[in-house]
């Protein structure tokens, strides 16, 4: 019976009956004690209380019931055991075929308890992983599957509207390249119905145009997309959404731009902004007045440009000290009457190591600042009797003037047969050789409020890409001289031997950019430095100019008078 570890299994019915062999040497009587038993294991057992005697156990009925209550009563006859005397009594009958063995005792051997235990555990297991699935499942539903990386455009899909705020570019010119964009990016993502509404906006002033969009932008009712000067982008930050890295990395943008776009539009770790164009500072030069003269290589430095503005500079009465100037050899060293006068001085600054906005109250800047009025205090090359710079300069009146290169454009509007051409700005003696240049541009940024920021930023970093750059300065280039240059690095080269755009684009590597800056919504900034040039023009001294230009830029920065 399978009572006790020591003894074989039952195979018989529940009263076993004991194989042949030998006769039993236990003697079929009760009254000796019964032999020792065994010890038994130690598996639960749910037996309700001891027994004093395995042999006065009774047997526990089996389930289900036998047929028959044919087995004696336990006082009759002790627990057979294997090889003693067959019990008193007739054996029960034998169980109907069909019917299965009777179950045995509750206390199971450990296999047994093992199985119970898996068909615990089984259900259990099952019920867990409905449940992890039934979490996967949720947190899949509630996952934005359109921005997973590869795959998301199987997600995409519904009505997308862009609204796309510029300046200066008709929509004649943008609007190809828009449906370019919509069909390519409807191959990868046919499910979105993607339109971009173009609008070239028209105000009185770059600052009113800055006031607007800066107030539409924190109301939410802004464009999606819009054209912000390279200097606005740390004020407009909190408005912007930041460029996916998806979309283009940090060291892609670097590779692609120039450094004077990376550092204007990064703020903190976030790019905020996509360059669509690149300008800055560049030497006009009156190819007539300057005949015989190879501007590029004898014009490198400030003391070249200055001995040669002294030279071509001419006077009433040839008298240098009083007499009125007929004809000069540069607009330079005043504020009032000179395009971009804040950028000059600035670029000074700059190649003096100076920052414009912060260290105005240092020797280096005074310095600067009087070599600036210089040209007008003690060469007379210049003064604020003339006309305004570019006129004079499309007129024959002055033989070198410093701008962006986009004035080239009014300068030829106002004077189609003028032949000019440009050249790098002049360096400090000392300067290395690649110098310390100036830039000042437009770039394109994307509003925060917009729902599908990534397919607006998809759509900058589309016209960035050599073939749309190319496109986009062709469509320009239809209607005027020549279009916006190139933003990207690796086109320059296919502009080398523009006379005005290859010199920009050869020291666009080397420019550097602030606030303090005309034209360009910063009017502010700007004055501060107007007033600074105008005031030593008459009694002040440079230091002091400058000290107030500093304290103006200060509280426009929204420091303390008490900050250094």
């Amino acid at each position: 019976m399978e009572d006790f570890p020591a003894l074989p299994p039952v195979s018989s019915p529940p009263i076993p009956v004991p194989p042949p062999g030998p006769a039993p040497v236990i003697p079929p009587v009760v009254p000796p004690p019964p032999p020792p038993t065994p010890p038994v294991p130690e598996l639960p057992r749910p037996v309700p209380s001891p027994l004093p005697s395995p042999l006065a156990a009774p047997l526990p009925p089996p389930l289900p019931p036998p047929p028959k209550p044919s087995i004696p009563p336990p006082s009759a006859s002790p627990f057979p055991l294997a090889g003693g005397p067959k019990p008193f009594g007739p054996p029960p009958p034998p169980p109907p075929p069909t019917a299965p063995p009777a179950p045995l005792p509750p206390e199971a051997p450990a296999g047994n308890l093992i199985e119970r235990l898996r068909g615990l555990i089984r259900p259990l297991v099952i019920l867990g992983v409905v449940i992890i699935l039934g979490i996967a499942v949720v947190s899949f539903a509630s996952l934005d599957l359109s921005r997973l990386p590869l795959i998301g455009g199987l997600f995409q899909g519904g009505e997308v509207t862009l609204a796309y705020w510029g300046l200066w570019e008709s929509p004649e010119v943008v609007n190809p390249l828009i449906t370019s964009f919509i069909e390519e990016y409807k191959k990868e993502n046919p499910r979105v119905n993607l339109t971009i509404n173009y609008e070239k906006r028209s105000f009185g002033t770059l600052e009113q145009y800055r006031e607007t969009l800066l107030t539409r932008l924190q109301q939410g009712t802004g464009p999606d997309i819009f054209r912000l000067h390279n200097s606005w982008v740390g004020d407009f930050s909190t408005e912007i959404a930041p460029l996916p890295a998806e979309v283009l990395s940090e060291q892609d943008y670097a590779l692609r731009f120039y450094p004077a776009a990376l550092a204007s539009a990064k703020v903190g770790t976030e790019i905020y902004s996509i360059p669509l164009e690149y300008d800055g500072l560049v030497l006009f030069y009156n190819k007539a007045l300057l005949k015989g003269v190879d501007v590029p290589e004898k014009i490198k430095t400030w003391e070249d440009f200055r001995r040669e503005a002294v030279k071509l500079t001419t006077w009433k009465n040839n008298d240098a000290n009083k007499g009125a100037i007929l004809k000069s050899g540069a607009a330079f060293g005043t504020a009032n009457n000179i395009s971009h006068s804040a950028d000059i001085l600035s670029l000074l600054l700059a190649q003096s190591g100076v920052d414009p906005l912060t260290e105005l109250n240092t020797q280096a800047a005074a310095d600067a600042l009087t070599f600036y009025t210089n040209f007008s205090k003690v060469d007379r090359v210049w003064n604020e009797t003339l006309p305004f710079s570019i006129n004079a300069f499309a007129n024959g009146q002055v033989a070198m003037i410093v701008a962006p290169s986009w004035r080239a454009l009014d300068i030829a509007a106002l004077n189609p047969d003028l032949g000019f051409a440009a050249s790098a700005v002049p360096q400090l003696p000392a300067a290395t050789e690649e110098g310390v240049h100036w830039g000042t541009f437009w770039t394109e940024s994307v509003s925060a409020d917009t729902e599908r920021s990534e397919i607006a930023w998809a759509f900058l970093e589309y016209l960035t890409r050599e073939d749309q750059q190319r496109a986009l300065y062709a469509a320009e280039a239809q209607n005027r001289p020549f279009g916006e240059p190139y933003a990207v690095r690796s086109l320059a080269a296919s502009l080398a031997e523009h006379e005005i755009l290859g010199p920009l684009l050869e020291t666009a590597p080397e420019a550097v950019s602030s606030k303090t800056v005309d034209l360009s919504g910063n009017q502010t900034y700007a004055d501060a430095l107007h007033k600074a040039v105008s005031d030593v023009l008459g009694t002040v001294k440079s230091a002091d100019a400058l000290k107030t230009a500093q304290a103006t830029i200060d509280q426009l920065e929204g420091k303390t008078p008490t900050e250094e």
